[in-house]
Order: C-alpha cells, then sequence, then structure tokens
C-alpha cells in the first residue's frame, strides 16, 4: 500500500512537470506565431504601401533651384477621388515661385494639373498641398513632374 501511495504521487508529480513543459512549449510556439504573423502583416503593409508609392519628380529646374522631396501623401477630394496632393518639400536654398503639377496615368496620358505658390526660405522644409481638379483620380501608378 504505502509503494503505491509512493508510486502514485510520483506520477502525479511527472505529470505536473509534463503538464507545465507542454504549456510553456505551447506558450513559446504561440509567441513564435504570433510575432511571424505581426511581420507577415508588417511586411504586407510595406508591400502595399510600396504599391501604391506616388512616383514624383522634380523639373530639371527645380533641382537646379535646389529643391527636394520627402514624404508624399494622397488624400481624398470632395467627390471622394484621391486628387489631393501633400508633397513635403525641402529648400536648400530661397525658393520663391509658383509649383506647377502634371499628373500622369500608369500609360503616360496626362490626367491632371494643380499649381500652389511656394515660398521656401534657405535650409527650410514645408508641406505643399496640390490640388487636382475634382475628376482627377491619382491612381497608384500615376507619375507627377513637378515644374
Amino acid at each position: 500500500m504505502r509503494t503505491a501511495l509512493i508510486l502514485s504521487l510520483a506520477l502525479l508529480a511527472a505529470c505536473g512537470r509534463v503538464a507545465d513543459g507542454t504549456r510553456d512549449a505551447l506558450n513559446k510556439g504561440g509567441e513564435m506565431a504570433g510575432s511571424a504573423a505581426t511581420e507577415v502583416i508588417e511586411g504586407v503593409a510595406t508591400g502595399v504601401e510600396k504599391s501604391w508609392a506616388m512616383d514624383v519628380r522634380l523639373s530639371d529646374r527645380l533641382k537646379a533651384a535646389r529643391l527636394g522631396i520627402g514624404k508624399t501623401l494622397v488624400e481624398r477630394g470632395a467627390l471622394g477621388n484621391d486628387n489631393r496632393l501633400l508633397i513635403y518639400l525641402t529648400a536648400d536654398s530661397a525658393f520663391a515661385d509658383t509649383l506647377r503639377a502634371v499628373a500622369y496615368d500608369q500609360d503616360g496620358t496626362e490626367m491632371g494639373r494643380a499649381h500652389a505658390a511656394v515660398a521656401l526660405s534657405a535650409g527650410s522644409a514645408d508641406f505643399i498641398e496640390l490640388i487636382f481638379q475634382d475628376r482627377t483620380d491619382l491612381e497608384r501608378k500615376s507619375r507627377i513632374e513637378l515644374r
């Protein structure tokens, strides 16, 4: 009887260790799966962001004026079209002029124009808003030329 009791206690202790080990393994596996899922989601988001990136280019005149382009954002206008473009513009030299933008679709067909007055001092930067016509819908493969 005493032997059976000792044997039963040993079995219970072993089961507890197995359960703890199994639980720890499952927790570690869950952490790894969660980490992998997060990386996949971040990768998909980055891929989507890149595939929807707007190609914004400066003319040679604006490059010579020492302007630069930072972040660009596309926003929805009044009709629900993506016709508002925000550009973070940097200026190494003072710049004051009207910035003109021409939008082209993925086939190179012109689809809209916009302009904005810009005044930047040397070494400064600011977001510039370009509002295209209401019917212009800046597509994911659009190209914008700033002149």
